[in-house]
């Protein structure tokens, strides 16, 4: 039997609680484990300025998980940039990345056999999440997020060539500012962008069917006299600006320059987007709005922001990272441990506890189900259960009558 289908054979038939605190017992003293911890992901999980201790729904999953699984631990915080080295080849190794960490098949090819990271693997999902964006309320003429190009830009300039022009009118009406500005000389990078995914599929499919794009371009009479651009924002690493990232060539149009901006982390995004530098303002949905009101907090000031795109959007599925490199057996005892916790109801109380009062969706309430594994009952024989012995019938009458009404 291959050795991932093993895995899950034995968590659909073992208690996972009891072979989770089997596992305590077993380890206690064997290891300790280095937890990367994200440190700007509120709510989910982040690290307090005043204490400088971690908090979040997340971060407690991830220390009980541990803890469950036997082993003590230690944490190191971790920014985009090293969470995005550690998914790409392991750099770091830290042995669990408590992270809100969308599972992709793109992520699963690298922590495969033949991969960069193949002795990472995903936890089983611990949560699901609504990718989205907020939209600013600007003036579309003469903000550093959208606006009209000046008369004498080029016929095609890159997204370069405007990033370094709103750099260097900084400050100034950009009605009136020139496009000669920018330095001649100035080297633009060679692009990156990725071929344009179908119309359709994915994020682009998703925000072509909610948004008519074609309404925000200029009108025909206008064709030649004005082109305009829009600045959307991204925390670095995440899979709906990666793809936003690759697909802003297919969305951009004649006179209609999308330019993505990738930002390091959300408390700086929440700033660039609230300071008017951003038009939109790209990720999960409730860590945008936490960041977001963190900001307002901090500075004291209210930053207006249009949340009505944010009730639709991408489907963004959460685990854990584990490493087996340091502990073989560690990400199979977290397995356990995970869903011991949700069978127990532990993941439950967390959520009501991190999320008071909310509802949770359709896609997260199914999670929470299909993660309660059934206990089950002792594994050990009992006395007179041998090979030989006589066996008492086992009836099951409501199923048995619910599967005859199911099959006619």
């Amino acid at each position: 039997m291959r050795p991932l289908l093993a895995k899950f054979v034995v968590a659909a038939l073992v208690p996972a609680h009891v072979l989770s605190y089997t596992a305590r017992a077993e380890t206690l003293d064997s290891g300790e484990i280095r937890i990367g911890v994200r440190e700007d992901a509120r709510p989910f999980i982040w690290r307090d300025q005043d204490t400088k201790g971690y908090l979040g729904f997340f971060w407690d999953i991830c220390t009980e998980a541990v803890q469950r699984a036997g082993y003590h631990f230690s944490e190191e915080g971790v920014d985009a940039k090293k969470r995005a080295a550690f998914l790409k080849t392991g750099d770091g190794d830290y042995d669990l990345l408590c992270d809100p960490t969308t599972i992709t098949l793109k992520r699963m090819q690298n922590f495969a056999y033949n991969g960069q990271a193949p002795y990472l693997a995903f936890s089983p999902i611990v949560f699901v999440a609504n990718g989205s964006y907020v939209k600013a309320h600007l003036d579309p003429r003469s903000s550093e997020a959208a606006g009209d190009l000046p008369k004498d830009a080029p016929p095609k300039p890159t997204c370069t060539d405007v990033f370094n022009w709103l750099k260097q009118a900084k400050g100034e009406d950009l009605k009136t500012r020139r496009w000669s500005s920018v330095p001649a000389n100035q080297a633009t990078p060679p692009s990156t962008t990725q071929p344009a995914a179908t119309a359709g599929n994915g994020l682009l499919g998703w925000l072509e069917q909610k948004f008519d794009f074609t309404l925000q371009q200029p009108t025909k009479e206008n064709t030649e006299k004005k082109r305009t651009f829009e600045i959307w924002g991204y925390v670095k690493g995440s899979t709906i600006g990666d793809t936003l990232k690759s697909n802003a060539a297919h969305l951009t149009q004649d006179n209609w320059m999308i330019c993505p901006r990738e930002i390091d982390s959300h408390s700086e995004a929440a700033e660039e987007f609230c300071n008017g530098r951003l038009a939109r303002y790209f990720g999960d949905v409730d860590i945008i709005k936490a960041a977001l009101a963190d900001y307002g907090e901090r500075t004291g000031t209210r930053c207006a922001a249009d949340t009505t795109p944010t009730t639709e959007g991408t489907y963004e599925p959460y685990a854990l990272v584990v490493s087996s490199r340091r502990f073989p057996d560690f990400p199979e005892r977290i397995t356990l441990a995970l869903y011991g916790m949700f069978e127990d109801g532990t993941v439950e109380r967390l959520f009501s506890g991190h999320f008071p009062g909310t509802q949770k969706s359709q896609h997260l309430a199914t999670l929470f189900r299909i993660n309660s594994i059934p206990a089950g009952s002792d594994m050990t024989e009992k006395p007179g259960s041998g090979a030989g012995a006589q066996q008492d019938p086992v009836h099951l009458p409501e199923v048995s009558q619910s599967i005859s009404k199911t099959d006619r």
